[in-house]
């Protein structure tokens, strides 16, 4: 028998975003979401879980909001990378398991 669904990772979070085309920003430390309907399935639960980390990469990468504002940190990998979004988090993603590690 599996035990309980592990939290998706930050990057999937908002992947799933992307994909969904949810919007997310941070107002007074608040994290806010809009998109074409209510969250559904695992996310919500993995947004509850991971609300610190979530506010606090989009304070760092995306400058408060996603997507990523022009001339965040994102965007800036992503244009120095020379590639789409989703490659660009997977880039920041594997940088900051190195710094961690």
């Amino acid at each position: 028998m599996k035990g309980p669904l592990k939290p998706q990772t930050t990057i999937q979070i908002l992947l799933c975003f992307t994909l969904g085309e949810y919007t997310a920003r941070v107002v007074e430390g608040r994290l806010e979401t809009e998109g074409p309907q209510p969250l559904a399935g695992p996310l919500p639960a993995s947004i509850k879980a991971r609300r610190d980390e979530l506010v606090d990469f989009l304070n760092e990468w995306g400058d408060g909001v996603w997507p990523p504002a022009p001339g965040s940190g994102l965007r800036k990998a992503q244009q120095i990378l020379g590639c789409g979004l989703a490659t660009a988090l997977d880039a920041v993603e594997a940088a900051l398991k190195r710094h961690t590690a």
